[in-house]
């Protein structure tokens, strides 16, 4: 996890394709979740499954405090038709959750047409908003 300082709180949200911010009104800091697998873990890959589910779920409890969702590798498969995780994340983006979805790794693992949630986006848009956010937390 690396934390940015307190003064990069003025900088404006980054400008990246549905990064649609969440009202910083409450002077809640800006975390920024990437998320790089749909499973975490080895030794049960439907457990990692269930975790990294369970984790997309329980996001919401994180409230304003969380600004941004970055999805690459195979975290894209989430924002994918037939997810498991796909309702959790529409809801979290309809409340205003900034999501990017790494569009190379859409390409790869064939998604782009299947992509539900969240804006493709490019590596630049992913480092800005990493640059804008206040904290940023990798899991897997």
């Amino acid at each position: 996890m690396a934390e940015k300082n307190q003064g990069e709180q003025k900088k404006q949200a980054s400008g990246a394709p549905g990064a649609e911010n969440k009202q910083d009104d409450n002077n809640s800091m800006k975390t920024l979740v990437i998320l790089a697998t749909d499973c975490v873990g080895r030794g049960n890959d439907e457990l990692g499954r269930g975790i990294v589910i369970s984790f997309v779920k329980t996001m919401k409890e994180m409230k304003d405090e969380l600004w941004r969702l970055v999805l690459l590798n195979g975290g894209v498969k989430l924002a994918a038709e037939g997810s498991e995780a796909l309702a959790p994340l529409q809801e979290l983006a309809r409340d205003g959750l900034g999501i990017l979805v790494c569009g190379k790794c859409l390409e790869t693992f064939g998604l782009v047409e299947k992509r539900r949630v969240g804006a493709a986006a490019n590596m630049l848009d992913i480092v800005t908003a990493m640059q804008v956010a206040e904290k940023v937390i990798s899991f897997g």
